[in-house]
């Protein structure tokens, strides 16, 4: 069975759903792909760009490279990772690193890691 975390991250501006819609939708994509739960890591009111400005995100981080508690990590919207691409890309590529993955009802794995790997080698061309 896939051992699934989810993140959740509301933001100061409230551009982000609500935690409880956050959280609902990760809940029912997590049942739906028989996935069974086994974390969860939340940053309540967090600024957008930074990964490591994200105290849960960087112990989700921290997990996939020592603890190998969970598989997948699970987010309502992509956007709730980062406002960033560049820095959606680089989470991404650490996952791949690690063999674990992001998912979202979304965004599929493949997207996320087809996008970072066109990332990738468009800044390698500059």
């Amino acid at each position: 069975m896939v051992r699934a975390a989810y993140y959740v991250r509301t933001d100061p501006e409230h551009t982000l759903p609500p935690r409880e819609e956050q959280i609902a939708s990760v809940e029912e994509y997590i049942g739906k792909m028989g996935y069974q739960q086994v974390a969860s890591y939340e940053d309540l009111e967090a600024p957008g760009k930074l990964l490591y400005h994200k105290p849960a995100l960087k112990e989700a981080i921290n997990n996939i490279k020592e603890e190998e508690d969970w598989d997948v990590l699970v987010v309502a919207q992509v956007r709730c990772i980062s406002d960033d691409e560049t820095a959606i890309h680089e989470l991404v590529h650490k996952f791949s690193l690690y063999g674990n993955r992001i998912e979202s009802p979304e965004r599929s794995w493949e997207e996320l890691l087809s996008a970072m790997k066109d990332y990738r080698r468009a800044m390698a061309r500059r």
